[in-house]
């Protein structure tokens, strides 16, 4: 019974002394953290986003067969998709700004899905363009008056 026991607290002690002495490490050291550069992002949009002051709005209905086709076996959230992707396809903008949607249904089937919304386009800002030789920046004032 000795010898069992002290076999067993030798285990322990040697099992104790290979956790303490582990020679694996994971995670980061705050050492380091000087050698890291220090990096400054600026981000500037060479273009500027026109929204037209008249709404245009787009209308799929099942009235018609393309529509029918378009509209068949799908959830009402799709067909709101489909119609502002078809929107922005038929008014040649990047966006319709503030869309709104009326649809009819009978029961979950839509007949008919309208948006509404304000198209939106990209155009080159003015004061800014870049040479593409030599990708530098020049400024163009456009306001600048001759004296």
């Amino acid at each position: 019974m000795r010898k069992l026991l002290s076999i067993s607290v030798i285990s322990l002690a040697s099992l104790f002394s290979l956790l303490s002495c582990s020679t694996a490490k994971t995670g980061s050291h705050s050492r380091n953290a000087y050698h890291i550069p220090v990096t400054h992002v600026q981000s500037e949009n060479d273009y500027a986003l026109d929204v037209a002051p008249d709404g245009v709005s787009y209308t799929i209905d099942i009235s018609t067969p393309e529509g029918a086709a378009k509209l068949n076996k799908i959830s009402l959230a799709e067909a709101e998709e489909l119609a502002l992707t078809e929107a922005v396809m038929k008014y040649n903008c990047a966006m319709l700004v503030n869309p709104q949607f009326t649809n009819l249904m009978n029961g979950k089937k839509v007949l008919r899905i309208t948006v509404f919304g304000f198209p939106a386009r990209y155009r080159a800002r003015p004061d800014k363009t870049y040479d593409s030789n030599n990708r530098q920046q020049i400024d163009i004032n456009v306001n600048k008056g001759s004296h």
